[in-house]
């Protein structure tokens, strides 16, 4: 079974914070010595993330060559893996989700050189860190990329306390350090970006055309460095329309249930009100033949795609239903027994909504612990991104 499914969505769990405590104390006390590990966000990030209700990303940057070690040292202690991404050309990180002992929370682990999509922030041998009351920290023109420049590519704005916090790890940064750092954003960017960057780091205010041009900047240096077919790849980490969140703190990506036979209606009914307690939104469809009812159908289908609905397909018949090519948007359907349960309707679920995030599914499997392993395995097959297998 999943535990972190146990979370409700709507409220905050009991003792949140102190699991979040224990979670920060683990992580001190199990990953052994000499892995190259940092918390990310600084001292107001992760002030953040411990206030924060629910379940809310902890991110940590983990050296690219000692990611496998530590992942291998949380593996115990780990429900499953939510998301992945691992082509160098990108931001590469993944995440884990932790144990109900932790209240389900997630960990996302970046390794590697710190990036916004494809635009280089920070090389891997310019990344410093430095001892922290709650864990390793960030420190130098790394930290600058993390709190300041992470969120202007991204057009969000600055907090006074995380802004100060940039401008102190800035002047506190090596003189050497620094020119690399600007050289390298003159490479990844230009030079105006590099001069805005000092700029606001010296004191100048960030105004609403500052993350016009940052976030502008992001996209094009994205498109250049990792190319087009890579970012039309990421899309589909985007899900339109409302963003719904669920307790992985991910849009709600779409899936679609076949439910067939006798009971169907009510199996229906059932995963629509599980799904709703998690903050889910579906569609019950009952596939239709030729003319205006088809393009009916194939019209909600593509609805539930863009705004990542899960759909439920009735299908009274006991053939297999004729679906549409519009379908492919939610990802091949999962049949469930009629006398399923709510651990089992929400484990499926999460599984194969969160298989949109994984770019690849066999080192997915390779990490992921627990009683989630098999169920894993089992739902390749019917993931958007699975592999086609060779033929015998």
């Amino acid at each position: 079974m999943n535990t972190f499914t146990d979370v409700p969505r709507s409220e905050p769990s009991e003792g949140s914070g102190a699991a979040k405590l224990s979670l920060l104390e683990h992580l001190q006390g199990t990953v052994p010595d000499g892995i190259r590990w940092a918390l990310r966000g600084g001292k107001s990030g992760l002030a953040a993330w411990l206030a924060a209700d629910g379940v809310k990303d902890l991110d940590v940057w983990v050296h690219s060559e000692d990611v496998p070690a530590f992942v291998h040292a949380l593996a115990p202690v780990a429900t499953g893996t939510a998301s992945l991404e691992s082509d160098p050309r990108w931001l590469r990180h993944l995440v884990l989700v932790m144990s109900k002992r932790f209240d389900g929370q997630l960990i996302d682990i970046t390794y590697g050189d710190l990036r916004v999509g494809a635009a280089l922030t920070c090389r891997e041998p310019l990344i410093s860190i430095r001892p922290g009351l709650h864990g390793p920290m960030l420190t130098g023109v790394a930290a600058v990329s993390d709190l300041l420049l992470r969120k202007l590519l991204r057009g969000k704005t600055l907090t006074p306390s995380r802004l100060a916090e940039a401008s102190l790890q800035w002047h506190l940064a090596p003189a050497e350090q620094r020119r690399a750092w600007l050289a390298d954003l003159g490479v990844t960017f230009n030079a105006s970006l590099a001069d805005r960057a000092q700029a606001i780091l010296s004191g100048r205010r960030i105004a609403g055309r500052d993350r016009v041009f940052f976030l502008l900047r992001a996209a094009q240096a994205s498109l250049r460095h990792g190319g087009v077919s890579l970012a039309l790849r990421r899309r589909r980490r985007f899900v339109l329309g409302r963003r719904q969140r669920v307790p992985l703190k991910r849009p709600v990506a779409p899936v679609l249930f076949l439910v067939n036979g006798e009971g169907s209606a009510t199996l229906a009914a059932r995963i629509k009100e599980v799904l709703a307690g998690a903050g889910v939104t579906t569609q019950c469809i009952t596939p239709m033949g030729s003319g205006p009812a088809h393009w009916a159908t194939m019209s909600r289908l593509a609805k539930a795609g863009i705004y990542g609905h899960a759909v439920t397909l009735l299908d009274s018949g006991t053939a297999a239903p004729r679906l549409p090519l519009i379908a492919r948007l939610c990802g091949e359907p999962i049949p469930l027994d009629s006398n399923a349960s709510r651990d089992e309707i929400l484990q499926r679920y999460y599984l194969a909504a969160h298989r949109w995030y994984i770019d690849d599914p066999l080192l997915a499997e390779q990490i992921t612990a627990g009683e989630n392993a098999m169920a894993e395995q089992r739902l390749v097959s019917m993931s958007p991104l699975a592999k086609p297998q060779p033929q015998p």
